[in-house]
Formats: structure tokens, C-alpha cells, sequence
């Protein structure tokens, strides 16, 4: 499991709007390019979307469920594909929010997404790409709410 945390002076409201916005997180994210709802009510438990993501010339979509929300406080999402659980947790903190986001592999994942990660089209050491994504994507955040 991979975890970033960032201290963001703003409000749990401002941060919970970015990153319950499944549309806009390719603003931040340096892999995700955004996302469109497909089924449900979008941000409620059990609506599904169909995430965007590049990484070089790699293109690829995956399949999500949001599986936990908590208004203002926790929005987490299962990508099928990937076997891969998101969480962001927002936390108030004096005049501003903690925000931690993880990823979490709950299960094995499909069998081309598994050659895929080893091939190294995806990148090496893939974990590793992934934590310092979410700590790309909470500084951008942070960058973004704080100007």
C-alpha cells in the first residue's frame, strides 16, 4: 500500500470538492487524465465512471465504483481492472485540511494488467511510480487551493 499526506491551507469543503471531482483530478494527477461518469448518482456510493489515464505514449481506461464516502471527510473508489482501492481522507487541522490519499491493491489484478506493470511500458518500478504520483497529485492540489 502506498501513502502520501499534505498539509493544505484550505477548508475540508474546498479540498472535498477537488477531490471528489473525478472529472477534473487529470488537473493534478500526473497519470490520470480525468474521468466520465457512467452510471449512478456521480460521487455517491456505487456510482461507477470510467477513468482516463497516459503514462509516454500509453493510453488506457479502467472501471471504477466509488465504494465509500464520507461528505467532506473520505471518497474512495475501486478501479476493476487494477484490483486498485483509492482513498482520499481529509482531516481539519487548525485553518486548513490533511489530506491522505493511498492506494491499496485488494486483490490480483487482471492478468493483462499484470504483464502490462512488469513489462516496463507502464514504467519500472511501478509501486514506486505510484507513490510519487500521489504526492505529485497532493502537491498540484495543494499548489492549486492555496494560490
Amino acid at each position: 500500500m502506498e501513502t502520501a499526506s499534505a498539509y493544505i491551507e484550505a477548508t475540508p469543503v474546498s479540498v472535498w470538492k477537488v477531490v471528489s471531482d473525478i472529472e477534473g483530478m487529470g488537473r493534478f494527477s500526473p497519470e490520470n487524465t480525468g474521468g466520465t461518469w457512467t452510471s449512478g448518482t456521480p460521487g455517491t456510493v456505487g456510482a461507477k465512471f470510467k477513468g482516463t489515464n497516459k503514462h509516454g505514449l500509453i493510453r488506457w481506461s479502467t472501471h471504477c465504483t466509488v465504494v465509500d464516502v464520507v461528505d467532506c471527510r473520505k471518497f474512495s473508489f475501486e478501479s476493476d481492472e487494477p484490483k486498485a482501492r483509492w482513498t482520499f481522507v481529509l482531516e481539519p487541522s487548525g485553518t486548513g485540511t490533511v489530506l491522505t490519499e493511498t492506494r491499496e491493491i485488494y486483490a490480483t489484478p487482471a492478468l493483462y494488467v499484470r504483464m502490462m506493470s512488469g513489462s516496463g511500458l507502464l514504467g519500472r518500478g511501478r509501486d514506486q511510480l505510484m507513490q510519487t504520483g500521489m504526492e505529485t497529485t497532493l502537491a498540484r492540489i495543494k499548489a492549486f487551493l492555496e494560490s
